[in-house]
C-alpha cells in the first residue's frame, strides 16, 4: 500500500490568485494528487489503496446498498486485471453504448456521463488521457469533476465492487473497458 502524502489546504482567497480549482488546475480532492502517488506507487512497486474511499461495506452505501442488503450479499472487492484477462481503460474510444447500468439506480449519472462521449473536449477534461493498465499501471486513476463552481481532481483505485466475478454496477457490455466504472467510482467517492 503506498502512503499518502498530504498538500497543505489553501484560503478561497489564495486558489482565486493561483487559479486553483480553474480549469487548468484542478483541486485534489482529500487532498490526493495523482502524480505524487502514481510516482509513490512505482517506486514501491506496490498497487494503489485509496485509504480515502476504502474496498469496504460503507463506501458502497446504506439502507438498499447496506452490509445487510440482499444487493450486497456475496459482494467482492476485484481490480480489473482480477476480472478478465486483458483489461482496458478505453476500447475504441470512449461511447455512449459503453455504459451499462448495474444493481445501484442511478440512471441520472449515466445519462450524463454518456452525454460526455458526446463531446471528446469535455471527455477528455472529465476523463484525463493516458490511463492504462499497462502503461504505468499502479492501480490508480483520476477524474475531474465539477464541484461548487471549481474543477477537482478526484484519485481512485481500481478495486471495484463485484459479485459473481461482474461488476455490481456501471459496466461495459464487452466486459475489458473500466473508464465508465471508475468515473462512477470517484463521483461515488
Amino acid at each position: 500500500i503506498c502512503n499518502i502524502s498530504v498538500t497543505p489546504v489553501t484560503s478561497l482567497k489564495a486558489r482565486e490568485e493561483d487559479g486553483t480549482g480553474s480549469q487548468a488546475n484542478a483541486i485534489p480532492f482529500n487532498q490526493q494528487d495523482f502524480e505524487q502517488l502514481r510516482s509513490e506507487c512505482l517506486q514501491s512497486g506496490s498497487l494503489f489503496c485509496d485509504p480515502t474511499f476504502p474496498a469496504t461495506w460503507d463506501s458502497l452505501g446504506y439502507n438498499q446498498l447496506g452490509r445487510y442488503s440482499s444487493k450486497t450479499i456475496g459482494v467482492e472487492w476485484k481490480r480489473p486485471t482480477e476480472l478478465c484477462p486483458a483489461p482496458q481503460f478505453i476500447v475504441d474510444g470512449a461511447k455512449r453504448t459503453d455504459i451499462c447500468q448495474g444493481a445501484l439506480g442511478d440512471c441520472w449519472l449515466l445519462a450524463a456521463v454518456a452525454s460526455l462521449t458526446l463531446d471528446p473536449q469535455i471527455l477528455s477534461r472529465v476523463v484525463p488521457p493516458g490511463q492504462s493498465f499497462t502503461s504505468q499501471y499502479t492501480g490508480i486513476f483520476h477524474f475531474q469533476l465539477w464541484q461548487y463552481g471549481e474543477w477537482v481532481d478526484v484519485v481512485v483505485d481500481d478495486r471495484l465492487p463485484t459479485r459473481d466475478g461482474k461488476l455490481l454496477f456501471v459496466h461495459s457490455a464487452e466486459g475489458k473497458e473500466f473508464w465508465s466504472a471508475l468515473l462512477e467510482k470517484a463521483y461515488a467517492k
